[in-house]
C-alpha cells in the first residue's frame, strides 16, 4: 500500500505540475513575444524620428528660400516664393503624419510595457492591433521602405492575439474606431498641433492662395 500511496502522490504531483506549467507556458512566450514586438517597435520609432528630422531640416530650408525670395521682391523671386510655398505645405503634412504615427507608436510601446497580467495583456492587445493596422497603410504609403518591417509588427500583434486565447470573432481585422484607438491618435494630433503652432513657423500663405487663384482662372 506504502508504495502504491508513495506512486501516486508522484502521479498526481506530475499531473498539477504539469497543469501549472500548461498555464504558465502561454503566459511566458506571451510575453517574450511581446518583448519582441516592443523591440521591433523601438527600430521602427527611431526611423520614423529620423525621417522627421530630415524632413524637419528641409522644411527650414526651403523657409529660408522663401524669406530670401519674398526679401528681393522681384516678380522672378515672387514666384518661386510661390513655388517653394507650395512645396512646404506637401512637407509639413508629411511631417506631421510621421510625427503623429511616431507618437501613437510610443504610446502603444508603453502601453505593452506596463502590461503585467494575463487578462492585462488580453484587454491591451486588441486595441494595440487595431491600430498597428491602422497606422501600417500610412506609413508604408510615406516611407515604403518600411512596408515590410509594419508587415511583421501586424504579423506579431497577430500571433500574440493568437496565443492570448481571443476568440476570434474579437480580432479586428481592420482599423476601426474605438475609445482606445481614438483617444491615443486624438492624443497624439493634440500634441503635434500643440508643438507645430509654437515651433514652426506658416510658409507664406497669401503668396500661395495668390498662386491658387492665378490657377483657377487658368482653368
Amino acid at each position: 500500500m506504502g508504495y502504491i500511496a508513495k506512486n501516486w502522490r508522484e502521479v498526481k504531483n506530475g499531473i498539477l505540475s504539469q497543469k501549472f506549467l500548461d498555464r504558465v507556458r502561454p503566459e511566458a512566450r506571451l510575453k517574450n513575444k511581446m518583448y519582441d514586438a516592443g523591440k521591433k517597435m523601438e527600430s521602427q520609432i527611431l526611423r520614423l524620428e529620423q525621417t522627421h528630422t530630415k524632413l524637419k531640416q528641409n522644411y527650414d530650408h526651403i523657409f529660408k528660400k522663401i524669406v530670401e525670395c519674398k526679401r528681393n521682391g522681384n516678380n522672378e523671386n515672387e514666384s518661386r516664393a510661390r513655388t517653394y510655398a507650395i512645396e512646404l505645405q506637401e512637407i509639413k503634412k508629411a511631417k506631421n503624419k510621421i510625427a503623429e504615427a511616431k507618437l501613437a507608436m510610443e504610446q502603444i510601446k508603453l502601453r505593452l510595457n506596463t502590461v503585467s497580467e494575463l487578462g492585462d495583456i488580453v484587454v491591451t492587445l486588441s486595441p494595440c492591433m487595431s491600430l498597428i493596422k491602422g497606422l501600417a497603410p500610412s506609413i508604408s504609403t510615406l516611407m515604403p521602405q518600411m512596408h515590410t518591417s509594419m508587415e511583421d509588427l501586424t504579423s506579431m500583434f497577430s500571433d500574440m492575439l493568437t496565443d492570448s486565447s481571443l476568440p476570434q470573432e474579437s480580432m479586428t481585422p481592420i482599423y476601426q474606431g474605438n475609445t482606445d484607438t481614438d483617444a491615443i491618435l486624438q492624443e497624439a494630433h493634440n500634441v503635434i498641433e500643440g508643438k507645430t503652432r509654437t515651433a514652426m513657423p506658416e510658409p507664406p500663405t497669401t503668396s500661395l492662395q495668390h498662386f491658387s487663384k492665378e490657377k483657377e482662372s487658368m482653368i
